[in-house]
């Protein structure tokens, strides 16, 4: 399965934990599952 590379909040970039599941930024503390992004700090004004 596809991962990400850089952090897509301070383009560090982004390591994989032990479980193989998850990655993690040490310098913003992001989060995501692998393959997916995860979109909670954006926000969309209408």
């Amino acid at each position: 399965m596809k991962h990400l590379k850089i952090c897509p909040k301070c383009n560090a970039k982004l390591k994989l934990r032990s479980d193989g599941e998850t990655q993690y930024c040490d310098v913003c503390s992001y989060w995501t599952k692998v393959g997916t992004a995860r979109l909670d700090s954006i926000m969309i004004f209408t």
